[in-house]
C-alpha cells in the first residue's frame, strides 16, 4: 500500500470506526495521548509486572486511566507552549517541524519513566519495577522514540492520525476515548437490571454483583468517578469494576464503508 493510500485510510478509520473528525486538533490530540500510552506504558514490561501479580486488574485500570490523563495533559500544555489555538490539525502540522514532535516526545517519556512519580495505587514507579525500572525505560524510549520518528519520516499528521486511530481502536473501552461515556452509562444500566444479558453470558459475573463493595451502592458518586476520575476509585471499587465486565459492554467497531478502498487514492 502505497503512503499516501496509507495516510488517507487511517483518516478514514478515524472519521467512521473512531468517529472523531480527524481535523479536529484537539480530539485527534487527546485521543494520540490514549495511544501513546497504550505503546509506551501498558504492552511493555507493565504487562508482565501484571502477570506476575504485581498489579491487579483494577489497578491497571486506575494507572492506566491517570496515565492517560497524565499525558493528555502534557499534549495540551505542548499544544499551548507552541501557540497551537483552534485552527485545524492539518494547519498546526504544516507550521510545525519534528523538533515540535521531538520535543513532546521527550516530555512525555521524562514524565513515564520518572522513578519519583506516584501511581494512584500507592507506591512509586520505583517501588513497582524493582529491578525492572530500566527495562521499561529502554521500552518507554523506543515507544516514544518510534512515534517521533514517525512524525520525522512520514509527517506530523500521520503521526497523530496513526497514534489517535490506535487509542480509538485498540483501546476503545479505556477511560478518555469516545466509546468510554456510552461504556459507563452501559454499565451504569446493568448494574440495576439483574436480567440483562450481560450478567447471562456465561462469563460469571453474577457471582460479583452479590458481593458489590459499598462504594458501588452509591449510583450518581460511581458514575461521577467513572466519567472523570476512574483513578480515584478505590482499589476494591476497581478491581469490582473490572471483575463486573465493564470493559465487555464496548459496542462493537463500526464497518468501514462499502465503497472506502475504491475512493482511497493510489
Amino acid at each position: 500500500m502505497s503512503r499516501r493510500r496509507e495516510q488517507a485510510l487511517v483518516e478514514v478509520m478515524l472519521r467512521h470506526q473512531v468517529q472523531i473528525d480527524p481535523d479536529d486538533l484537539g480530539a485527534v490530540l487527546d485521543l494520540a495521548a490514549v495511544g501513546i500510552v497504550n505503546g509506551a506504558w501498558r504492552n511493555s514490561p507493565v504487562e508482565d509486572w501484571h502477570s506476575q501479580g504485581r498489579l491487579r486488574d483494577g489497578d491497571m485500570l486506575r494507572i492506566n486511566a491517570q496515565t492517560c490523563w497524565r499525558v493528555r495533559e502534557i499534549v495540551r500544555r505542548w499544544r499551548g507552549d507552541l501557540g497551537l489555538g483552534p485552527q485545524s490539525l492539518r494547519e498546526a502540522c504544516d507550521g510545525l517541524d519534528s523538533d515540535a514532535t521531538d520535543w513532546l516526545a521527550e516530555r512525555i517519556w521524562r514524565w513515564l519513566v520518572n522513578p519519583a512519580r506516584r501511581l494512584p495505587t500507592g507506591p512509586t514507579l520505583a517501588e513497582l519495577a524493582g529491578s525492572d525500572l530500566n527495562d521499561y525505560r529502554d521500552h518507554a524510549d523506543e515507544a516514544l522514540g518510534g512515534f517521533a520518528a514517525i512524525a520525522e519520516e512520514r509527517g506530523m499528521l500521520y503521526a497523530f492520525w496513526r497514534a489517535a486511530a490506535h487509542g480509538g481502536l485498540a483501546c476503545r473501552h479505556w477511560w478518555g476515548t469516545p466509546e468510554w461515556p456510552a461504556l459507563v452509562d452501559r454499565f451504569m444500566y446493568v448494574l440495576d437490571t439483574p436480567d440483562d444479558p450481560h450478567w447471562s453470558s456465561g462469563r460469571g459475573w453474577q457471582v460479583t454483583v452479590e458481593t458489590a463493595p459499598h462504594q458501588i451502592t452509591g449510583r450518581a458518586g460511581l458514575r461521577r468517578l467513572l466519567m472523570s476520575r476512574p483513578w480515584a476509585l478505590d482499589s476494591d471499587t476497581a478491581q469490582w469494576v473490572v471483575g463486573a465486565g465493564i470493559g465487555f459492554l464496548r459496542s462493537h467497531v463500526p464497518q468501514l464503508p462499502d465503497d472506502v478502498h475504491e475512493a482511497l487514492p493510489q
